[in-house]
C-alpha cells in the first residue's frame, strides 16, 4: 500500500484545524489564526512522522496525550490548570463526537448484507472493524459531523441562556389561580397609560375557562375593543370578571396603535431561579391570542418591574 505523506499532512492539517476551531466555538474563545494554524500543523506533523519514522513510543497512549496537550497549549495558551483541563476535555469531546459521526455516516451509507460482514474476530478474542471510505466522502461526512455537533452545541447553549430568563408565574383571582412559565423581557415597557400599572402578557388560551366562549381563539384575529362591545348583557363565568376587564392601547410592530384585552388579577407571584418570590398586586395581564413560544417553553412575557432583585427579600405586596 502506498501512503502519500504530504496528503496525510494536509488532511490532518484541515481536520485538526476544524476540530480546534470547533473547540474554540464550544468554549466561546477567539484564538488567533496563527495559533490555530501552528497547533494544527503540530498535529499534522505528528501524524506524518508516524509514517516516516519507526519509533514505537510515538504510538503509545501517553505520546498521543502529550501531543494533544501541546496542541491545546499552542492554540489556547495555558491560563491555569482548571482552564487547561476544561479546554483539553472539550478538545477530546469534539474529536470523539466528530469521529463517531463520520463512522456512523459511513456505515449508514454502506450497503452490506449483514452487519457482521465487516467484523473480524481475532485469535485473542478482539474485534476488528473493516472501515473503508473514499476521501471525498470522508471530507463530506466530517463536515456534516462538525456541523451537527456545532448546531447541537449552539442549541444547548441557547437553551441554557433561555433558562436563566424563565420564571414561574402564578396569577390569583379570588380562590382560583393560574400557573405557567414566563420569559423575563427587560425590553418590555408596556404600561397602562392612565394608571402607569405594568402589563404582563399571557397567552389567551390559558384563560379559556375564564373568558366568554370563543374569546381565546378570536383574540388572534379580531380587535379586542369590538369583542368587549359585544358583551352587552352577557356575563362571564365569574360574577365580578366583567369588572376586571381592561383595554390597553399599545403600538404594534407595524407602528399602528391597537387595543389589547387585559385582566386585573388580585395578585401575581413571580419566582426566578433560587430568588425569593415577589408578589405584586398592581399589575395587569394582557391577553395574546397567539403563541408566545412555538415550543411552549414559556406562555407569558413577564414585565421587568415584577421580577425579584438578586439576593433581595420578597417585595411587599403592592396595593391595587
Amino acid at each position: 500500500m502506498t501512503v502519500y505523506v504530504d496528503l496525510v499532512f494536509l488532511t490532518n492539517l484541515a481536520v485538526d484545524g476544524t476540530v480546534l476551531l470547533t473547540t474554540a466555538k464550544v468554549r466561546k474563545l477567539r484564538p488567533g489564526r496563527t495559533r490555530i494554524a501552528l497547533s494544527a500543523a503540530a498535529g499534522a506533523a505528528y501524524a506524518a512522522i508516524m509514517f516516516l519514522a519507526d519509533i514505537p513510543y510515538l504510538y503509545t497512549f501517553g505520546a498521543k496525550v502529550i501531543v494533544s496537550a501541546i496542541m491545546v497549549w499552542i492554540a489556547f495558551g495555558y491560563g491555569g490548570p482548571l482552564r487547561f483541563i476544561r479546554l483539553f476535555g472539550a478538545f477530546y469531546l469534539v474529536n470523539f463526537a466528530t469521529l463517531g459521526g463520520v463512522i456512523g455516516i459511513s456505515f449508514l451509507l454502506k450497503q452490506t448484507g449483514s452487519p457482521w460482514g465487516s467484523v473480524t474476530v481475532t485469535e485473542q478474542g478482539g474485534l476488528l472493524l473493516d472501515w473503508q471510505m473514499q476521501l471525498g466522502l470522508l471530507a463530506a461526512a466530517f463536515a456534516l459531523s462538525v456541523w451537527l455537533f456545532r448546531s447541537a452545541s449552539s442549541s444547548a447553549q441557547s437553551r441554557e441562556r433561555l433558562e436563566t430568563l424563565l420564571a414561574d408565574v402564578t396569577v390569583t383571582i379570588g380562590e382560583r389561580s393560574l400557573r405557567c412559565r414566563g420569559l423575563i423581557d427587560t425590553g418590555n415597557r408596556l404600561y397602562d397609560p392612565f394608571t402607569r400599572i405594568p402589563v404582563m402578557v399571557m397567552e389567551a388560551s390559558i384563560w379559556s375557562d375564564w373568558l366568554p366562549l370563543g374569546w381565546a381563539s378570536r383574540l388572534a384575529a379580531e380587535p379586542a375593543d369590538r369583542m368587549v362591545a359585544e358583551l352587552g348583557g352577557q356575563t362571564p363565568a365569574d360574577a365580578d370578571f366583567h369588572d376586571r376587564l381592561r383595554l390597553i392601547p399599545y403600538r404594534g410592530v407595524n407602528g399602528n396603535t391597537r387595543m389589547m384585552l387585559a385582566v386585573k388579577p388580585d395578585a401575581v407571584s413571580v419566582v426566578l431561579g433560587d430568588r425569593l418570590p415577589q408578589t405584586s398586586r398592581r399589575v395587569l395581564i394582557g391577553l395574546d391570542g397567539g403563541r408566545l413560544s412555538s415550543d411552549q417553553t414559556y406562555r407569558a412575557i413577564v414585565h421587568p418591574d415584577l421580577v425579584p432583585a438578586p439576593g433581595s427579600d420578597p417585595a411587599p405586596s403592592q396595593p391595587a
